[in-house]
């Protein structure tokens, strides 16, 4: 006797809050359609054949939906006007001033001091800052705005990159420093970035909480004066102060990427007098693994390194930090291999300087660093916690997994643009090929 496949009854699509089912064919037209009631459905993953930018469309809808606040690991961050506004902005910024105010010396802050003063009360300098998306302005104006307000003095350096920020705060002296910025994300993603006094970072593992928790239960005006707001131009003594680093090299033809225009600025006036050709390779702004093969931007800079004959590649993130490095043949070089390089450039300077080296990867970087007469310090990968173990361990240079390198300059300072100088000197100490400097590790 014949045996009928026995036939799986349709799952029951019911939306959360409805109390009717719906068929397949519906219930894919909703997710389609980004339907509200998709976020919370146990069934938003059946996507069947949907075109693959919708499931991606819902995804990112998804993860946005679950986010349950603008603060991230490393600042701030969230999609321009659907979640972050000026006025938004403006209220964070608020709450990060009401926590200098409390740094500020007392005779500052005390009441009588100010009515017995003829001149207004000086409170915290804060640089501010933003980057080139389309948004930033918007935003600065509610950051400026509220910061005046909050009695602080303001110093505007305008468009820059996040090491020229940093570069300012420690150049001026100032209290704190606020950029607004959306490194990392899509176009549509924007946020703000904070350091304290010599541009150290502020991260979730140090002050963010704080502003977090300031936002959430509110703060008040400090005084009742309002601070005024200059401007500064801090672009040629951030580049007079990597100048000094470009010099003595071989005409290597290297292969640049990067999707922030100012970085890319900065690299093109400094290769100006130099021999080294620089070949530009377009990378969009977008959300990217910068250290992954499988990425479409990693895969164009191989096929620019291997077109043009360069010998190097560099890929540099639109947060002017972090990079991916590729060698005369297009291969990515882990960042184990180019922190040690580094490394060794560092030391060929001044033996036994100390090196910094992120957890993950001290184990595999501590002997060969020591057999080059370097002192090792560990610390976590965050940018706060980098800066703050290379200040204690007064060390030269840091580096480890994340493709953030670092280098004692004024402060501890992590710029694409002082790798890409130190990786333009290890090349150039003998003719060889980068494979086979690699090789000689």
């Amino acid at each position: 006797m014949l045996e009928l496949p026995v036939l799986q009854p349709e799952p029951q699509y019911v939306c959360p809050g409805e109390d009717y089912a719906i068929s397949r064919a519906v219930h894919l037209s909703r997710l389609a359609a980004f339907y509200p009631k998709c976020r919370e459905c146990v069934h938003r993953h059946d996507t069947s054949q949907l075109a693959v930018q919708t499931v991606e469309h819902i995804d990112a809808s998804n993860r946005r939906a679950a986010r349950t606040t603008l603060f991230t690991d490393e600042g701030v961050r969230g999609i321009y006007l659907n979640e972050l506004t000026a006025t938004k902005a403006g209220e964070i910024a608020g709450a990060f001033a009401s926590l200098l105010w409390e740094a500020t010396p007392l005779e500052i802050r005390t009441p009588d001091s100010v009515a017995n003063s003829m001149s207004k009360p000086q409170g915290p300098q804060v640089v501010i800052a933003h980057d080139e998306r389309p948004s930033s302005p918007d935003l600065i104006t509610g950051v400026a705005k509220i910061l005046r307000r909050m009695g602080c003095q303001v110093i505007d350096i305008g468009l820059a990159t996040r090491p020229c920020f940093w570069f300012a705060v420690d150049h001026l002296k100032a209290a704190a420093g606020i950029q607004v910025a959306g490194s990392g994300h899509d176009p549509a993603w924007t946020g703000l970035d904070f350091v304290l006094a010599g541009a150290i970072p502020i991260e979730r593992d140090n002050r963010l909480p704080e502003i977090a928790s300031r936002l959430a239960s509110g703060y008040q005006r400090p005084m009742r004066f309002s601070a005024g707001q200059r401007t500064f131009h801090c672009g040629p003594l951030y580049e007079a102060s990597l100048r000094k680093h470009f010099h003595a090299l071989r005409p290597l033809k290297v292969c640049l990427g990067c999707p922030s225009r100012p970085v890319r600025d900065v690299i093109v006036r400094l290769f100006e007098k130099l021999a080294c050709q620089l070949i530009p390779v377009t990378i969009p702004t977008r959300a990217r693994k910068i250290l992954s093969s499988e990425d479409i931007d990693t895969q164009r800079m191989q096929q620019g390194v291997l077109q043009y004959a360069a010998h190097f590649g560099l890929l540099i993130d639109d947060d002017g930090q972090t990079c991916s490095v590729f060698d005369e043949r297009g291969e990515l070089i882990p960042p184990r291999q180019i922190s040690l390089l580094l490394a060794e450039v560092v030391l060929a300077e001044v033996r036994h300087s100390r090196i910094v080296l992120e957890q993950s990867a001290s184990a595999a970087l501590l002997r060969p660093i020591d057999r080059r007469d370097g002192f090792v310090a560990m610390s976590d990968a965050n940018r706060w916690s980098i800066a703050t173990t290379m200040r204690e361990a007064d060390a030269a240079f840091a580096g480890g997994d994340s493709g953030r390198y670092w280098f004692r300059e004024a402060i501890p300072t992590c710029d694409a643009v002082l790798t890409l100088a130190k990786l333009l000197q290890a090349l150039s100490r003998s003719d060889a090929d980068f494979s086979v400097v690699l090789s000689r590790l």
